[in-house]
């Protein structure tokens, strides 16, 4: 994030800055720490309205010169190939504004992306979210993931945001046949009155707004260009497949994307071929890595000890092993980091552990039967 945005977003109490967090696992182990202090001036998560974050990031622009249009939705846009122009149109009004290339942010149903035939696809997951009104609950941390065995891959969270308010919300992932984005009402419900660990961080006063959702498009994906348009962000598929996040990848697409179309304005082509190089460029960046998530999350889904293990491991090594954990979890750094040895040595220790334990207490249960 732009460090300015971020600044202002501070100042003016509309972000929160993650001090602690951690997990609850399947099986009901847990580790809450603290990451600020590890990782100094650069916060592993922010949490912050999207509204706040999208009119900072509008401002922001307009300050370094873009033409900021308000209240002007795009209901269609046509390409002149023999101007090399697009037209774009909005819904009950005349006035029309050309460009010399399209650049479809229209989130993960991306009516644009649809409409010119580069999005074949409906968004294949969905997500909830419910703000908890501050000093109503019981929660203590800044940010938790609660993992429920029957809903996994999927997950729930509680973040905290400034003035004490949390935004409650529940990821539905592809992967487990039995939860699908149909699902989403009744787990989001579920889970605050039945899963014990989320039920006492709100409490029996919490004031909890009703629930909204969003689509979720993940994984990328395999087009974001066009003759004359570029896909960005959610559009795009830029959400990680194991965390159902995408403001991350959306930036950093963005940042791509304004940095490409820099260079093509200055070569003057904006042909399909040349505009495949962004594509690849967000690939490389992030896009291939989307991968390892989708494999992390059918491992999750078959072996939940995986992350009874992962949260074994957090218990055992601090503050420092959760600020690296935070890194992979957030995209700051690849998934293909959790096979490095530093990692993959300690949840395979740690998931020996658990094996034996069980074993052990299996060979008792059975010796006591008899």
């Amino acid at each position: 994030m732009d460090m300015g945005v971020y600044d202002q977003l501070i100042r003016e109490n509309k972000a929160h800055v993650a001090d602690s967090g951690g997990l609850v696992s399947p099986g009901g182990l847990s580790y809450i720490g603290r990451s600020k202090e590890v990782l100094g001036e650069i916060p592993a998560a922010i949490a912050c309205k999207r509204i706040h974050l999208d009119e900072a990031i509008a401002k922001a622009a307009q300050r370094m010169g873009a033409d900021l249009r308000e209240e002007w939705a795009v209901n269609e846009a046509k390409f002149d190939n023999s101007a090399g122009l697009w037209t774009l149109y909005r819904e009950g009004a005349t006035d029309t504004f050309k460009a010399r290339v399209l650049v479809c942010a229209d989130g993960a149903p991306s009516r644009l992306g649809t409409q010119l035939g580069l999005i074949t696809r409906p968004p294949d997951s969905t997500c909830s979210r419910a703000y908890v009104e501050g000093g109503t609950h019981k929660f203590k941390a800044d940010g938790v993931v609660f993992y429920n065995k029957e809903m996994l891959p999927g997950y729930s969270a509680l973040f905290r945001h400034p003035n004490d308010e949390l935004n409650y919300c529940v990821y539905i992932i592809p992967g487990n046949p039995k939860v699908t984005p149909d699902d989403l009402k009744y787990w989001h419900e579920y889970l605050q009155t039945n899963d014990p660990n989320i039920s006492r961080a709100l409490g029996g006063e919490a004031k909890i707004e009703r629930m909204n959702a969003a689509s979720l498009r993940l994984g990328g994906e395999q087009v974001s260009y066009g003759h004359h348009v570029l896909i960005v962000g959610d559009a795009a598929g830029m959400i990680d497949p194991l965390t159902g996040e995408g403001i991350h990848h959306a930036m950093e697409g963005g940042k791509l994307a304004a940095l490409f179309l820099d260079e093509a304005i200055k070569k003057g082509n904006y042909d399909e071929g040349l505009m495949k190089i962004y594509h690849q460029r967000w690939m490389n960046k992030f896009g291939f890595d989307f991968k390892w998530s989708m494999i992390f999350c059918q491992m999750m889904y078959r072996y939940p000890i995986l992350l009874d293990a992962s949260a074994a491991a957090l218990k055992r090594k601090g503050d420092k092993f959760l600020a690296k954990w935070a890194d992979i979890m957030t995209g700051r750094v690849p998934k293909m980091y959790m096979l490095k040895p530093e990692f993959s040595l300690t949840l395979g220790y740690e998931l020996l552990r658990l094996l034996i334990a069980r074993f052990n207490g299996q060979k008792k249960n059975e010796n006591k039967s008899l």
